[in-house]
């Protein structure tokens, strides 16, 4: 006979039961994990519901959302994204190892100073760095948002160095940097791209190998050019101020000159008049001391001979000076001098004593003339 377990039977009743219940279970734990999201530090989640965006959240930590009928997708706010221009990096299998770039001609050559008739033709590399600061436009509105940003560089930074000059494309890179920073920031805004523009940034600007050796032979020049128009300067700067230091001091010594002068004439003026009132007064006299005082410098300043006439009429001067080489003066003789002075003493006293026969010489010396 055989024997039924209740307790077996029982047990099985209820596996049956939860048995009934696992798929119950299995949805409510699916819907449990899926309500749930995790947002972290720097970031962002926008969340959809049917695949329209409804919300962006961007407090870090454990946040909940409609099982099934919403989404969270995540986009890193703080990350730094880069693209490159005119150049690629090849990806390396090991870090240690060197990176490898391969450039892009089609993007490289860019026109400079197209403006004028020096136009000239430059390889131009840059990077640009980004970041979201909106997430919903990052995601929805531009398909390409890489390719968008490096159409939009070109753009900017060919109407950019078509404005400059082509030494200014070669060595000013962070004002060009600048201007076309702006640019490519406001491009972005009207496309809606959601992104901020960081940095723009210059690698490297060189010359076609045709126009570099021509580009050097221009910089010789100019430096040459440069070095001499230096040293013009320096020399200006070292002559004109000593000769302005001389023409000052010629125009001071000028006016002292001139002052000299004119006090000297100034002074024999006044002793001219001075004298000529004395002589009005006393013409006699003055007349008298003008000539000695002539006869006195006359005999002292050169070798004089006097002669008179038997009668004392008539006196003779010999100047022997005027024998000796050409302009030179012998010494005087002092006793010769004492001499003549005393000659002239004794002119002086007879005409003192006779002034009416000096009268009468006087006048027949004017009647022999």
């Amino acid at each position: 006979m055989q024997t039924i377990n209740l307790d077996q039977i029982k047990l099985q009743k209820k596996l049956k039961k939860l048995l009934a219940f696992l798929p119950v279970l299995v949805i409510l734990a699916i819907l449990a994990v899926s309500s749930v999201y995790k947002v972290n530090t720097g970031e962002a989640a926008v969340i959809t519901r049917f695949g329209s965006a409804v919300r962006v959240v961007e407090d870090a930590g454990i946040h909940m959302k409609l099982p099934v009928i919403e989404a969270a997708r995540k986009v890193s706010l703080a990350k730094r994204h880069q693209i490159e221009y005119g150049y690629r990096t090849l990806k390396t299998s090991s870090s240690m190892e060197a990176s490898n770039y391969v450039e892009v001609p089609e993007e490289q050559i860019v026109i400079v100073e197209a403006i004028g008739n020096n136009s000239s033709l430059v390889l131009t590399e840059l990077i640009v760095e980004y970041r979201v600061n909106n997430p919903i436009q990052y995601l929805y509105k531009v398909n390409d948002l890489e390719n968008t940003i490096r159409l939009v560089l070109e753009d900017a930074l060919r109407n950019t160095l078509q404005t400059v000059s082509l030494d200014q494309a070669l060595t000013d890179k962070l004002s060009i940097d600048a201007e076309i920073k702006p640019e490519v920031q406001r491009k972005l805004n009207s496309y809606e791209a959601g992104v901020e523009i960081i940095e723009v940034k210059t690698q490297n600007t060189s010359l076609l190998d045709s126009v570099d050796t021509a580009y050097r032979e221009i910089e010789k020049a100019n430096q040459y050019r440069n070095a001499k128009i230096e040293e013009a300067q320096k020399y200006t700067n070292t002559v004109v101020p000593t000769a302005e230091a001389e023409a000052i001091q010629l125009i001071e010594d000028a006016k002292a000159h001139r002052a000299r002068v004119l006090a000297a004439a100034k002074a024999d003026t006044a002793e001219f008049r001075a004298l000529y009132a004395e002589y009005v007064k006393n013409p006699e006299i003055i007349r008298e001391k003008i000539y000695t005082e002539s006869m006195r410098d006359f005999i002292a300043n050169n070798q004089i001979i006097i002669d008179t006439t038997s009668d004392g009429s008539l006196y003779k001067f010999y100047n022997m000076n005027d024998r000796g080489a050409s302009g030179s003066q012998g010494a005087v003789n002092p006793s010769a001098q004492s001499a003549a002075s005393g000659v002239v003493q004794d002119i002086i006293q007879e005409e003192q004593a006779s002034p009416e026969e000096a009268q009468t010489a006087a006048e027949e010396v004017e009647d022999n003339e």
